[in-house]
Order: C-alpha cells, then structure tokens, then sequence
C-alpha cells in the first residue's frame, strides 16, 4: 500500500533506512503455527537494539499497541546509532536480538564475526522514499549526467551504494564512474551547498524538503527498477540464541508481523509513535511518506541483496539467506 507523499518535512538526521506501509505479495516461509505462548515461552524479556529510523517503527508500533504483550512479551528497546555498533552487544549477550540493514548482517556472517539467524523482515524500498537529487542550478539533468559525479552516502559499501549500483547500470550508467563519500546526515545539506558533492542521496523526509526549499530536482530513484522493492533492514539474532529460544522467537516475529498488517490500513498508529524514537516531530509525522514493512517474510526477495553482494565483491562466498531466515509462524 503506497501512501501519499508529505506536504511538509524537516531536514533532520535520520538514519536513510527507508523503505511504505504494505505487506508483500510473496510466499512466506512455512506455513502458521500456534501462539509460542501457548506452550510457555523460554523467557519473556528480551532487549533490542533499534535504530531512531523511521523503517523500524514496527516495533514500536507492536509495543504501542501491545502486540507483544499478547505473546506473552516484554520488550525493551535499547537505541543505537548504527548497526555495527550493536553485533558487540548481541555476541556478549548484552542484548537479545538487533534491528540492522542487511549488508551490514551479512557481511558479519561472511566474514565469521556472526552466526546470523533472521527473526523477522523489517522494511524495503518504497518509489520515491529514496531519490538521488540535484540543486537547481546543477549541470546535472539526467542519470547519464551522473557519470563522473561525487554522491553522498552513510558508510561505504552499504546498502545505498548496493541498490544504486543496480539501477545505474538499467539506466546506462557506469556505476564504477561514480565516486562515494561518507556524509553524516546532519552534513549533507551543507556538503551539498559548497560543492563538495555533485548529487545528493536523500530519503524521506529530506527529498521533501529538499525540494520544497532548495529547489531540488529528483534525477535518479534507487529504489526503481531492479531495486523496486529493495529489502532494506530486519530483526536479527544468533543462531545459538534461537536455538535456545526458538518460542521467543516465534512470539517476537509474529508480534512484528501483526504490526505491520496494522500498519498498512492505520498510518495513525505509525505517526504516533515516531516521534518517541525519531527526531520527527508530530506534525512531519502526520505527512511524511512511510517506507514498505513486511508483514511476512520472502527468502526469494531478500535473496537479492545477498546475491547483488556477491556481484560487487563485498562477499567472499554466496550466503543461502533461505537457511538463516526463521519459520514463518504468522497466518
């Protein structure tokens, strides 16, 4: 379900993990199964370490609404910057399970600093959520025009770079051409303005702003063609933890799921909740375009990001995402 763009929105710092209010048409992966909390949950308080982005609202939405408390759950989440920061914390047992994007997930599990186990999808790429944006008086007018050029990103060899790779190359445009340098979202507007940057890589609620005070145009959407739908973050643990706790597990995944479902027909329910964990304010909250959440899990979908990994070399050998995804429990 696609909702409508904001009429308003704050330049702000925030985590460009964006992706819109929908479930996917895709499988799931196993069939439903009963409440976890019918046959007595391992435990039933866990930590998460969330990001202040607006793609991890559903878990704030399922705390909101008491989605886990039915399960049988008490949550606790814990905020961190980025996810890097939090795979120390989830291997020393600090916390339960994290919220992250997934190159960073499986780059750990590549390289043996995690043994990854996906709890539960989070969210993908929503048209125009994301958008690649020149100022007015940019020499740039097309993707072509993008070859060459200096963009913004959050942190190398990311998720960013990862989808953007893909659909400069369905738009003609060598992706190799582009140069990459890591801007903190509170920099960009400033880096943009002295030219330190040709483009800017902007998700909402900056391309709204963006565009209503500087003018900007829209030149690229990294989450168009190939990258339509593109798989951004997700709820991960250890396998170890899931295998001591696969109840939990189950109760937590079928509370994120029940939220998203709530999600896609209520987008009161998402605006309420963002300011608690965003720098967004009620008012942008009431307007801004929402990213997709996954109210179901697709290992053919996810598949992509690993396999587009792969492709670039930021994997040294292909990951089956299929075997670290948990069993759908959700109907």
């Amino acid at each position: 379900m696609r909702l409508g763009r904001p009429a308003r929105a704050a330049i702000i710092g925030l985590a460009l993990t964006l992706g819109a209010v929908a479930c996917s048409a895709g499988g799931s992966t196993t069939a439903s199964a009963p409440p976890a909390s019918a046959g007595g949950l391992e435990k039933t308080k866990i930590k998460i370490a969330t990001l202040p982005a607006i793609d991890n609202a559903a878990l704030y939405v399922a705390i909101d609404q008491k989605l886990f408390e039915k399960e049988g759950l008490e949550v606790t989440p814990q905020v961190v910057q980025a996810s890097p920061e939090a795979i120390p914390m989830l291997l020393n047992g600090e916390i339960d399970a994290m919220f992250g994007n997934y190159v960073s997930m499986f780059q750990a599990h590549d390289k043996g600093a995690l043994k990854l186990r996906i709890l539960a999808e989070g969210s993908r790429a929503a048209p125009d959520s994301l958008s690649i944006m020149a100022l007015p008086n940019s020499p740039i007018k097309t993707a072509k025009d993008l070859e060459g050029k200096t963009i913004n990103v959050n942190v190398l060899r990311n998720f960013q770079e990862l989808a953007l790779m893909q659909v400069l190359k369905a738009n003609n445009v060598d992706p190799a051409s582009i140069k990459y340098v890591p801007v903190t979202f509170q920099n960009i507007m400033a880096s943009w303005k002295s030219g330190q940057i040709d483009a800017a890589y902007l998700g909402e609620p900056m391309v709204t702003a963006a565009t209503s005070r500087e003018g900007a145009r829209k030149i690229l959407d990294p989450a168009s063609g190939p990258a339509k739908e593109f798989p951004i973050s997700g709820y991960v643990s250890t396998q170890d933890w899931y295998d001591k706790n696969p109840k939990v597990a189950a109760a937590f995944q079928r509370a994120i799921h029940n939220a998203a479902k709530l999600m896609e027909t209520n987008r009161e329910s998402v605006a309420k909740v963002l300011p608690t964990f965003t720098q967004i304010d009620a008012a942008t909250a009431a307007t801004v375009t929402f990213p997709y959440f996954s109210s179901n899990d697709n290992p053919a979908r996810l598949q992509r990001v690993a396999d587009w990994m792969l492709e670039a070399k930021w994997l040294s050998k292909s990951i089956d995402v299929k075997a670290l995804m948990s069993p759908t429990t959700s109907g």
